[in-house]
């Protein structure tokens, strides 16, 4: 009755006209079809690979799927997990890469540089690239290397017109203070990092940090790691940042002794300090009292230094090292008046910082300063055979003290343990490992404040 899939002609049928009706209906259904333009549910049918039926087909039969095949949404949600430098590679490549890459989408938030040092020259091409919505900038170079140089004004300059900062870390670059001023970097920062950096060309009369608070306004985080520049005048101009929360000045080699810079600047500045890291530094008992009237302390973090360091005038000074003589004030410093405090200012030129390693060690002393006290009753009168005194009176230096780290401090014992269970209400977490304390001082601390988390070298690895 039929062949080849189509049927016999045969006007005595009475199924023929029905069948043939169908037949031609279904054609007409499949041409209508391919030639919509509609679009298909999942995506379009030229980006799709062809199945194949069987595994032993051939390779022809395969659609190798490239690059530029996919859409652009595609592309984008490739990128995102891209980094920057990748980025730029791929906008070399050709027109559409190159328009893909821009995409804001892919520059806003938080673009991060730091997988491998970046050149000057690369920097300034990535700034097209940059959006107002790039929130946060962070790069990285290296010291080590010929090949870079230090950071430009016309890099400052791209930034601020061009992004809208909110944090900017810059790590192990080269800053020439004649050419690159604290006024040059973007106003609207809140958290700033230099780790690392090398400053050169620094003024003797003044910090670096000058004014840095009427030009910061916003600035609630300053990491200074491992910056040997810093001079301990500087804490005075850093006080007064009054939204100021968090501060890392650990591996400054050169804050030493600065007792009169510490009091001054943690007496009438420091108001919303609650992060302070000072690891690695040559700060002793002194300094460390000074710091415990920071009333918003919540984090503190101390640790002493390997080896006493000594450290050069200059980076990269051949000379060996000499021990520093003893000077004599010398009438021809310069000196500034800010405000109401008068700052000496020693020119780095003449003094080679170095601190004495047994005066840096924070002892007992330093750490009972810290929580609560109760101070010396005075005598009020003294009437014949009567003696009033004044009711015990509790001072509260750092209620809110939640984790401290004293570590390798040999002059640290059980008495900072009896001290910080009876006075830091607030405590979270203490770690005293490397000091002297013992494994009954210890377990007293636990006994005492069991919801404190303690460690010590006594813990089982």
């Amino acid at each position: 009755m039929f062949q080849a899939g189509i049927p016999n002609y045969r006007s005595s049928d009475p199924y023929y006209y029905q069948y043939f009706v169908c037949h031609m209906c279904k054609r007409k259904m499949k041409v209508k079809r391919s030639k919509s333009l509609s679009p298909e549910p999942s995506s379009s049918n030229e980006y799709k690979r062809p199945r194949i039926a069987n595994s032993g087909d051939s390779d022809n039969d395969y659609l190798e799927c490239r690059l530029l095949n996919l859409s652009d949404d595609v592309l984008l949600n490739i990128m995102k997990f891209l980094h920057p430098q990748d980025l730029m590679a791929l906008s070399l490549c050709c027109q559409r890469l190159e328009q893909v890459t821009r995409d804001r989408t892919l520059w806003s938030n938080c673009v991060d540089f730091r997988t491998a040092p970046t050149l000057l020259e690369d920097l300034e091409k990535y700034v097209k690239f940059f959006r107002p919505m790039t929130t946060r900038l962070r790069i990285r170079g290296n010291l080590q290397s010929n090949k870079h140089r230090g950071l430009s004004q016309s890099f400052f300059s791209a930034i601020r017109a061009t992004c809208q900062l909110k944090e900017l870390t810059m790590e192990e670059y080269d800053i020439d203070a004649d050419k690159i001023q604290i006024t040059d970097f973007p106003k609207m920062i809140e958290k700033l990092s230099l780790k690392g950096c090398r400053m050169h060309h620094l003024q003797t009369d003044k910090s670096y940090f000058f004014r840095m608070d009427f030009h910061m306004p916003n600035l609630t985080c300053l990491i200074l790691s491992k910056c040997n520049w810093f001079y301990p005048h500087s804490l005075m101009v850093i006080s007064k940042m009054v939204k100021l929360k968090e501060l890392r000045l650990d591996s400054c080699y050169r804050l030493g002794e600065c007792v009169a810079y510490a009091s001054l600047a943690t007496r009438f500045g420091f108001k919303s300090l609650e992060i302070l890291d000072l690891r690695d530094t040559g700060l002793g008992d002194s300094e460390i009292c000074c710091f415990s009237s920071t009333k918003t302390l919540t984090h503190l973090y101390l640790e002493c230094p390997r080896s006493p360091r000594p450290v050069y005038c200059y980076e990269h000074d051949p000379r060996p090292y000499r021990p520093p003589q003893q000077h004599s004030t010398d009438p021809r410093l310069r000196v500034f008046e800010d405000q109401n405090i008068l700052e000496l200012l020693i020119d780095e030129r003449r003094i080679v910082p170095y601190f004495d390693f047994e005066r840096c060690l924070v002892s007992d002393r330093a750490i009972c300063a810290l929580g609560s006290y109760v101070c010396d009753r005075t005598i009020l009168n003294n009437i014949q055979d009567m003696i009033f005194v004044e009711v015990d009176r509790r001072v509260v230096n750092n209620p809110n003290l939640k984790e401290l780290v004293v570590r390798n401090y040999p002059r640290v014992t059980n008495q900072s343990l009896v001290h910080l269970a009876a006075n830091a209400p607030s405590l979270e977490y203490l770690d005293v490992t490397g000091t002297t304390v013992t494994r009954e001082g210890v377990e007293m601390f636990k006994s005492q404040k069991p919801g404190v988390t303690i460690l010590s070298s006594f813990d089982e690895t």
